[in-house]
């Protein structure tokens, strides 16, 4: 194989969960260039990475759009991929592929796309790290037996500074936009607040929508040693953030995935979720997943059951 062209998932956590199957391509095909085609923001995911030949981006706000499709499949047919890997789903995807003279497209089987797919598996409900990664080993006859590790090359950069020696605790407690998966108003002040008195240097994440609830915290906790980087930073200092943490409290998966794999301890307070949680938690020893449903009807009062307290003990069990 000369060149592999990889379309990735177009969630950020989705695409972290991809990197042990590429670091198996590269064995595969150690000679090989690797060129990733993905939504413009995740681009900044293999910014350090070797492993990547070269980046093919698009808006991710346009996805749908015929433009989008077109300049994609303009850009590809040049390419002259020996090797397709599309990680995503949909019709269109393999279309792409198909139309721009990719010799050998493997895929799951779904959305009637199997006549567009050299090789196609079942698309099966389990760890999204093993889907993933069974994708390319059933296509290399089930030659591998074991799962690398999740891999995200950084610049390491610091994006903050307090002026102590205090273990450094990033919160990314979530906006209105989060809705149920946000952490209760009541529950977040008084976290903050438990954690300010142990004097934990307390940094906030997030996007901007997060920011705006962010804010209103610190107003009202009102305490020292704490820094609101929500809604200021690139994917990359994101990235570089979450490096340089002692611990991450958090209720975003992606966050989760990305501490996972820079093998930063984390604790993921896990409410209503779109995944089951068997499919989504980290395979990394260093995290502890708190979902607590006992006998509540609404999946939107669990994470409500998620007490400051509880989060205090936990942190005491990893730092």
């Amino acid at each position: 194989m000369k060149k592999i062209i990889i379309r990735t998932p177009n969630f950020l956590g989705d695409t972290i969960n991809i990197s042990p199957c590429i670091q198996l391509i590269r064995h595969e095909y150690p000679d090989a260039q690797i060129v990733i085609v993905c939504p413009d923001f995740i681009k900044d995911v293999y910014k350090y990475d070797k492993n990547i030949y070269k980046c093919i981006t698009f808006p991710d706000a346009k996805r749908h759009k015929l433009s989008t499709f077109w300049n994609l499949w303009r850009k590809l047919r040049h390419e002259k991929g020996d090797l397709g890997i599309l990680f995503i789903n949909t019709f269109i995807s393999a279309l792409i592929f198909k139309l721009a003279g990719i010799k050998c497209s493997i895929g799951y089987q779904r959305e009637c796309r199997g006549i567009l797919l050299d090789f196609k598996i079942p698309f099966i409900n389990k760890h999204y790290i093993n889907r993933y990664a069974s994708l390319f080993n059933e296509f290399t006859g089930n030659k591998y037996k074991t799962l690398p590790d999740l891999y995200l090359p950084i610049s390491n950069n610091s994006t903050f500074h307090f002026n102590n020696t205090n273990p450094n605790i990033g919160l990314y407690l979530g906006g209105e936009n989060k809705s149920f998966r946000k952490y209760p108003d009541n529950h977040s002040i008084r976290l903050l607040e438990l954690l300010a008195e142990k004097n934990y240097n307390l940094i906030l994440i997030g996007d901007q929508n997060d920011n705006i609830k962010h804010q209103e915290y610190i107003a009202t906790v009102r305490k020292e040693n704490i820094i609101n980087l929500s809604g200021s930073t690139s994917l990359e200092d994101f990235f570089n953030t979450i490096a340089h943490l002692n611990l991450l409290i958090t209720i975003d998966s992606s966050a989760m995935h990305i501490a996972a794999a820079l093998k930063v301890p984390f604790i993921a307070l896990l409410g209503l979720s779109t995944s089951p949680t068997s499919t989504i938690i980290p395979k990394v020893p260093l995290g502890r997943i708190l979902k607590i449903e006992n006998n509540l009807i609404r999946e939107e009062d669990y994470i409500r059951n998620i007490t400051p307290d509880l989060i205090l003990k936990t942190i005491s069990e990893l730092i």
